[in-house]
């Protein structure tokens, strides 16, 4: 299918289901990397804008659409639907590989495409007329919180936001989350688990092995994987050992902008160790916004505990977003 048969049967298909905001443009567009497939992008902009300052979205890991059409938003979708809406800027979404309109299968498409994807999109955003070049913001937002700035390039960007994101290797990060998961379920054997949940994620983020691989190499680790023989969270095991071998560390070193990090103080997802990082390589320009009781979707629940079995369901945290918006118009 071509780029322009995509763009003009996803028109069709969404004449009643476009978004739509008082004052805004919305356009529905897409773009290619080359030898990939066609994805799907949205722009919002203030109608008759010029010079604008612009908003570049990297969304997150699971295959959810970056549509705000849905009813009942909660959390980080509400905050997106804010940023459209009050940000007075060029705003620019894309729908991974395989999600929404975009070609492919998400369930099938490894990393390396999806940031091919992404950086063939913020291409496009970055020739779009209306644009201040000198004012991009890149926003990130849980897995694009970590690898916005790969992203960018050597791009011009002006401001970061990353919200919920990651900055030490994908097993650091996959390690940490297991103990604090375990925590939560109340695991009576955690530590004997966690010795065999190191191993399984060192045979398949550091020795290259799909989950089955493992199992099939080493008879004493199973029954500790719970989920798919090649896959996690509905996406490929090629796609997070390619996670592993980026350097985040390296790519947030090289940002010398204003940089907003955001975390939920509620989040069991990312650490906030990796906010921390991510601060301390930025330097001085860096600000670390914890939200009070969120968890990592921006939604706000009473206790820890809640935070990790009702994930997304609580309160919008107001307040935060307020904080964010200001830095984005600021």
């Amino acid at each position: 299918m071509t780029l322009a048969l995509l763009l003009a049967l996803q028109l069709a298909h969404k004449a009643a289901l476009v978004e739509s905001y008082p004052g805004l443009k919305v356009e529905y567009g897409a773009v290619q990397a080359a030898n990939g497939p066609a994805v799907r992008t949205i722009v919002t902009a203030p109608e008759g804008g010029v010079a604008l300052p612009g908003i570049f979205v990297v969304g997150w890991l699971s295959c959810d659409s970056i549509e705000l059409n849905r009813e009942n938003l909660h959390g980080v979708d509400r905050l997106l639907r804010d940023v459209v809406r009050e940000s007075r800027a060029l705003v620019m979404r894309m729908d991974k590989p395989g999600v929404g309109d975009s070609q492919g299968d998400c369930a099938k498409t490894d990393f390396d495409t999806e940031l091919a994807a992404y950086r063939a999109a913020f291409a496009a955003f970055l020739q779009d007329a209306r644009l201040d070049k000198s004012r991009v913001t890149m926003l990130g937002v849980s897995n694009g919180g970590g690898f916005a700035p790969l992203v960018a390039g050597s791009g011009p960007v002006a401001k970061y936001v990353s919200i919920d994101g990651w900055s030490k290797t994908w097993f650091e990060h996959m390690i940490a989350l297991e103990r604090r998961r375990l925590a939560f379920e109340g695991a009576p054997d955690a530590t004997a688990q966690m010795k065999k949940l190191s191993a399984f994620h060192a045979a398949y983020l550091l020795d290259g092995l799909t989950p089955a691989q493992v199992e099939a190499r080493h008879p004493s680790l199973k029954g500790v994987w719970y989920d798919g023989p090649d896959s996690q969270y509905g996406r490929p095991a090629r796609f997070y050992q390619q996670l592993q071998a980026l350097d985040l560390m390296s790519a947030w070193s090289n940002v010398h902008v204003p940089t907003l990090i955001v975390w939920g103080e509620y989040d069991w997802i990312m650490d906030r160790g990796d906010q921390e990082l991510i601060a301390g390589l930025v330097g001085p320009r860096a600000r670390l916004l914890v939200v009070p009781h969120a968890d990592h979707v921006m939604s706000v629940h009473p206790d820890a505990r809640t935070a990790y079995r009702r994930m997304g369901e609580g309160e919008y945290p107001a307040e935060a977003a307020a904080q964010i918006l200001a830095f984005l118009r600021g």
